[in-house]
Order: C-alpha cells, then sequence, then structure tokens
C-alpha cells in the first residue's frame, strides 16, 4: 500500500530531475498531481536506464523488471518499491491503460544502442512512444483523451533530444537521425565528438524544424483544451523558447545559454498553466 513517504519520494525525484514537468503539475488538483508525479518518477526510472548500467543485458534486465512490475500490478500483486507502489495508485485512481506503459519501455530499448534512428519518421516513432505516451497518460490523469496532448509530447519529445543531444554524445549515444547526418556529412561518430558548430547544425535542422512546426500547432489549439488538462502539458511552453533560442545560436546544440533555468522555466510554464497560452 502506498504511502506519503513513497508519494514524497517520488514528488522529490520528478523536482530534482525532471522541475519543468514538476512545476506544470503543481497546478494539477492535489490528488492528480500525486498521479503525474507518479507517471513522471517512473518515466524517469526507465528514461535513465543506459546512464546507470554498464551493459545493454543489465539495462533490457532493468526494463524487464519494470514489465514484471506492471503484470503485477494490473493482477492486483505490487511490488514494495515507493515508484511501484504510487504507480499502482495511479493506474487504479484514473483506470490508466496498459499499452500505453509497455510501449514506453519498449521504446527504451533503443537508448541501450548507439546507433542513432534511421531516419525521421524512426526518430518521431520513438518520441511518440516516449513523450507522446507519456502526454496521453498524464492527460487521462487530468480527465482528457484529446490527441492534441499526444502530438504535443510528441513535439517535446523532438526538442527534449535536442537539448540533451550533448549529454547523450557524452555517453555515447547520438538521436540525430543518420539520414540528416549523412546529408551534413557528420558521422555519429563525429557528432558525439561535437563536430564542428556548422556540420552539426545542418544534421540538426531538420529535427528542430520540426520540433517548432508542431510546437506552433500545438499552441495555436493550446486554448481550446479543456483548463483541468493544462497541467498535463503546460511544460511545452519552455521548449518554444528553447528552440528559440537554439535558431538564434544557428541550430548549434553544443551551445552555451539554451537552457533556461528553472525560474526561468517557471514564467511560461505558469502562463500556459493559468492563461491558456503558449
Amino acid at each position: 500500500m502506498s504511502s506519503e513517504k513513497d508519494q514524497q519520494y517520488c514528488a522529490a525525484q520528478v523536482r530534482d530531475y525532471d522541475y519543468q514537468r514538476y512545476f506544470a503539475a503543481a497546478f494539477a488538483p492535489l490528488d492528480a498531481r500525486r498521479a503525474l508525479y507518479a507517471l513522471y518518477a517512473f518515466n524517469l526510472e526507465i528514461a535513465s536506464t543506459r546512464e546507470r548500467v554498464s551493459e545493454t543485458l543489465i539495462g533490457e534486465m532493468r526494463l524487464q523488471w519494470w514489465r514484471d512490475t506492471l503484470d503485477g500490478i494490473y493482477a492486483g500483486a505490487v511490488r514494495r518499491h515507493a515508484i511501484a507502489e504510487e504507480l499502482a495508485r495511479a493506474i487504479g485512481r484514473y483506470g490508466l491503460d496498459r499499452p500505453l506503459f509497455d510501449t514506453m519501455i519498449d521504446a527504451r530499448s533503443f537508448d541501450l544502442d548507439d546507433a542513432p534512428p534511421e531516419d525521421m519518421p524512426a526518430l518521431e516513432r520513438y518520441a511518440d512512444a516516449t513523450a507522446g505516451g507519456l502526454a496521453a497518460l498524464a492527460g487521462a490523469v487530468c480527465g482528457s483523451d484529446d490527441a492534441r496532448l499526444r502530438q504535443a509530447g510528441l513535439a517535446w519529445g523532438l526538442a527534449g533530444i535536442l537539448r540533451a543531444a550533448a549529454f547523450h554524445a557524452s555517453i555515447g549515444k547520438v538521436f540525430v537521425p543518420r539520414d540528416a547526418l549523412r546529408r551534413a556529412g557528420v558521422t555519429p561518430d563525429g557528432f558525439r565528438r561535437g563536430a564542428g558548430a556548422g556540420i552539426a547544425a545542418a544534421a540538426v535542422a531538420p529535427v528542430a524544424a520540426r520540433a517548432a512546426a508542431l510546437l506552433e500547432k500545438f499552441a495555436a489549439d493550446f486554448r481550446d483544451l479543456p483548463r483541468p488538462a493544462r497541467p498535463a502539458t503546460a511544460y511545452v511552453a519552455v521548449a518554444q523558447r528553447y528552440l528559440q533560442r537554439l535558431e538564434r545560436a544557428g541550430n548549434d546544440v553544443f551551445a552555451g545559454g539554451l537552457e533556461p533555468g528553472r525560474l526561468g522555466a517557471q514564467w511560461p510554464i505558469l502562463r500556459a498553466a493559468v492563461a491558456g497560452r503558449i
């Protein structure tokens, strides 16, 4: 049975490692907020698999542990684990469907492979399965099944891949599509080493353009969403500002000063959650 300590643990993990989703969730009612923090803590667990393990096999074992844990949750046998118990509570209270969780976990197997996605459609499938699926689950918690929430998650996922490009490169992973790298004349290894800004920018540009187009469309629709659904994706306002800074930096994902701090992120999220403006 979930406890206050489990609840606090999940909230602290999200606050420390996924602050923008944490702040957006603060605008949801208390019980929904608790469920959102459980979802986001679960996402952190599976998203950080690669950086926590030294071998692919161990990473696959961690992901399988979560598949088995979900088997137990849906069968009514919850493991004694802070995130698992809070997740079980969220699933029970909001009737969250299992397939979205399975798709999220399966997509994280790709994180364990050094190879980039082959092309933009492959990258979009990954971003949709991870960030898109998470946004859909968050929408369900907030009482909405609006498909636009998942599209917002996809946009956030694509922008997030660019925001984390330098970190991913440091651990040997490249998410920029192979065909974009090829057209820019840079190898995956060259990108990992932080190839010249112009070369890297040419490879990044198609991803940034797609993310920006999706965000522009969602921003136009955001005011039409039911107000209770806003906390599920209000954080995407931050990605829009990141992409604007990235464009001014010539699409150089290795440049400094692109990422807003916590205070800088609060205002656009606040405006989205309260005024419905992105």
